[in-house]
């Protein structure tokens, strides 16, 4: 006795129009399949980057702190919690102060927001600069690795006084880069001379010829 016949399922010869029970069963199994399959959704990036951890967590390198919360099901007073997030790489993140700052990033500019913990202005502005090209950064911020700083300037967007911005980019890998005495010099670069200019801070000579040798 075949399977269909322990089942008490009625055999009936195949005609036009006429469905098998075998096919009944695997046209309702494939219904069952496909319903499961739609439950499961992969997440988009952006709403996988977002998430909502308890203070006493570590924030996971990469990340940066965009908010804080309460929540019953973290310890210690509120607010307890941190909205952490992965930051822009093509466009600027605004994130807590009390965020540590990425490799690669730079900061352009301070704000407030109450979503933030402690004093306005509780906000940093940040964004990975471009190679290539120069752009301008908060002194605030720390100089991305294999920049250079080729001048100084003043914005009410940065902390500080005046002058409190510096204008950076990388260094040609085919000529020369004249670049602030103030600025580190990328490794593999050397020096070919020494000028002068108004752009950069400290007393003249104050800039450096550099290039690939």
């Amino acid at each position: 006795m075949n399977w269909i016949a322990r089942t008490g399922l009625p055999l009936r010869r195949r005609g036009p129009g006429t469905t098998t029970p075998l096919r009944a069963v695997l046209a309702a199994l494939a219904v069952l399949v496909a319903g499961v399959a739609a439950t499961f959704t992969v997440a988009t990036p952006a709403s996988a980057a977002t998430t909502t951890i308890c203070k006493s967590s570590p924030i996971p390198a990469g990340y940066v702190i965009v908010a804080e919360g309460s929540s019953a099901s973290c310890p210690y007073s509120f607010p307890n919690t941190w909205t952490i997030t992965t930051p822009s790489t093509t466009s600027t993140t605004v994130v807590c102060k009390v965020s540590t700052i990425p490799p690669g990033y730079v900061i352009l500019a301070e704000g407030s927001s109450a979503s933030c913990p402690y004093s306005f202005p509780n906000t940093w502005t940040i964004k990975i600069p471009p190679t290539g090209s120069a752009s301008v950064m908060c002194k605030a911020s720390t100089l991305p690795s294999g920049f250079v700083i080729v001048a100084q300037g003043s914005s009410a967007s940065c902390p500080y006084s005046f002058p409190n911005t510096w204008t950076i980019t990388t260094p040609s890998t085919t000529g020369i880069t004249v670049i602030c005495s103030a600025s580190p010099i990328p490794a593999g670069y050397v020096v070919v001379g020494t000028g002068s200019s108004a752009s950069c801070p400290y007393s003249f000579p104050n800039t450096k010829s550099i290039r690939l040798p």
